[in-house]
């Protein structure tokens, strides 16, 4: 029958046709099977509490930089000095005095340079002067990369010039989920002929199909959320949507909805999921022929990691569909490289069987998680892309720049926002279910009904994502 809206009455239990009928197997049989495809938890495992309604991380920036070669540069004869130009388009500040240079040209094969000195010209170039080492030639050509490897410096020298080395910010947002459930005191006392747990009545089995809706829709939040818009992602946006919007004087947000007591303009913020944040902040690429996987394509993932100097050892998790493609190609390697087993991560078993690839100095374990192969939430047709590409997360724990540790992917959440206990609510510390009416433990009106509500505030993390990578192959 389909989904409808409105308190849970007599009629509409009585209107449903399979419980008029006398010969009845009293179970209830999980056809549609929406609890099986919606635990991407396991996938996390992780939880933290947030101070706020959203969550900041810093991560420190690469230490060495490249830079091109820029018109106007002049190669360096044999016994003599070149010219170096940087345009302010290629890291033009990062040179200093004292750096060891390469280039990718091929004249330059086991070649260094000392930049001599350095000429800078504020938002425009860097003109540096450059000395073979080994009093050779060195051939500068326009879009060459230059690589600075290292530092020299004379005897008795002065200090380099001093670098400052920035910090990238990364932000999400935790957002609010709610769920409910309405029965009339006729219908939560009247018998039907199905039961769960071994009670016939339709409370249960409603209590049962929200809470699975619930997880659901955190689950589908936390895979291929949208983070709402902020100033600090995409085009620079001048208002929001955080709840400190609200605030006098703030911006005025841009998602808006009303409040419970009909408040119009009400900040709503949603979470990124996993899917945002490889989209936004990680490796985004795909087959150059979907459908196709090969060696090619292997490659290129790889050659992905390491232009981002990600870690060895990943989980990949994807839906059927890609998962067949990729069992194809894993058949025809031979038995050296692939084998099956038991996902383990941070030394913890995890219960999916994966297999395993080992191949290039990195290795995968290819986990089919089933949420993305739900029909009304991720099909081929509905949303192609999620359903057809690969989500690679490293296994390890990334580390801080002061020896710590945290796991890569975890769920935050603020703590619940009741106050001590009562009979009507119960919490595991992250969803709180509350229950009113005259029919609740203490009744809180004399309208005969019980209002069960469930609600929680959360949202995904996820640490160092320039090593995360979606690949999409079907």
């Amino acid at each position: 029958m389909a989904v409808t809206q409105g308190t849970m009455v007599k009629s509409f239990v009585s209107a449903i046709d399979f419980l008029d009928q006398r010969d009845i197997d009293p179970n209830i049989y999980d056809q549609s099977r929406d609890r099986a495809f919606t635990d991407i938890m396991k996938m996390v495992n992780r939880t933290k509490p947030a101070k706020m309604f959203f969550y900041n991380n810093f991560v420190n920036n690469d230490v060495y930089e490249t830079a091109l070669v820029g018109t106007g540069s002049t190669s360096a004869a044999a016994g003599g000095t070149g010219s170096l130009v940087i345009l302010a388009a290629s890291n033009y500040q990062f040179p200093r005095v004292g750096d060891l240079i390469k280039t990718s040209n091929a004249a330059n094969i086991g070649k260094q340079a000392l930049i001599t000195a350095v000429t800078v010209v504020s938002g425009t170039s860097a003109t540096c002067v450059i000395k073979p080492v080994d009093n050779g030639a060195f051939t500068l050509t326009a879009a060459d990369q230059v690589q600075f490897g290292s530092n020299a410096f004379p005897e008795q020298s002065g200090a380099p010039k001093n670098r400052r080395y920035g910090l990238t910010k990364y932000y999400n947002n935790i957002q609010i989920f709610r769920e409910v459930d309405e029965i009339t005191d006729v219908q939560k006392v009247a018998k039907i002929e199905v039961n769960v747990g071994g009670d016939y009545h339709i409370l249960p089995y409603q209590t049962v199909q929200k809470v699975i809706k619930l997880n659901g829709d955190i689950s589908v939040q936390m895979l291929a959320g949208t983070a709402s818009a902020s100033s600090l992602v995409g085009t620079p946006y001048t208002n929001n949507t955080l709840f400190t919007n609200a605030a006098p004087g703030a911006a005025t947000p841009t998602l808006t909805a009303t409040d419970g007591a009909g408040n119009t303009g009400i900040p709503v913020q949603t979470t990124g999921g996993l899917d945002w944040y490889c989209i936004n902040y990680g490796i985004n690429d795909s087959a150059a022929t979907l459908g196709t996987f090969t060696f090619v394509e292997l490659d290129e993932i790889i050659d992905n990691f390491i232009a981002n100097k990600a870690p060895t050892d990943m989980m990949v998790f994807m839906g059927s569909r890609a998962y067949r493609l990729i069992s194809k190609f894993l058949k025809q390697l031979g038995s050296s490289s692939v084998d099956s087993r038991r996902l383990m991560v941070d030394g913890k078993d995890f219960d999916f069987n994966v297999e395993h690839l080992s191949y290039g100095g990195y290795e995968f374990d290819f986990v089919h998680v089933p949420i993305f192969d739900h029909p009304q939430l991720f099909s081929s047709t509905l949303v192609a892309d999620v359903n057809g590409s690969m989500y690679f997360v490293p296994k390890d724990q990334v580390d801080t720049v002061d020896n710590g540790r945290q796991p890569r992917m975890q769920i935050r959440y603020t703590p619940t926002p009741f106050m001590g206990s009562a009979a009507n609510k119960s919490s595991n510390g992250m969803i709180t279910e509350w229950r009113t009416g005259a029919l609740a433990e203490i009744p809180t009106s004399s309208t005969m009904q019980l209002h069960t509500d469930w609600e929680t505030a959360q949202g995904l993390e996820c640490l160092a994502v320039k090593h995360f990578q979606k690949y999409r192959v079907i």
